[in-house]
């Protein structure tokens, strides 16, 4: 009998110069995929700290073994506020 493989992801970075993850890991499905990105941002976030004001942009892309994209997370860094967000009054 076969054993059953699980699929293959890879999990490149872009902070303005793409870094190919050319070993990848296998993973149950896309929704670990997308844990296991999530995860390698706050790492990476984590030890870039300070300096990562310097790029203001990093993304994590996620994809399956025949390169096609299944999902991507991106942080950035601004000393503006996002679009549309304002602090609501409090009720006092």
């Amino acid at each position: 009998m076969l054993e059953a493989r699980l699929p293959h992801f890879y999990f490149h970075t872009d902070n303005g110069d793409c870094i190919r993850d050319d070993q990848g890991e296998d993973l149950p499905d896309v929704e670990a995929a997308r844990e296991e990105a999530v995860a390698v941002l706050g790492e990476i976030l984590r030890y870039r700290g300070a300096a990562f004001w310097e790029t203001a942009s990093f993304s994590v892309i996620v994809t399956d073994a025949d390169g096609h994209t299944v999902v991507s997370v991106t942080a950035k860094a601004s000393d503006a506020p996002p679009e549309g967000w304002t602090l609501a009054e409090s009720g006092t």
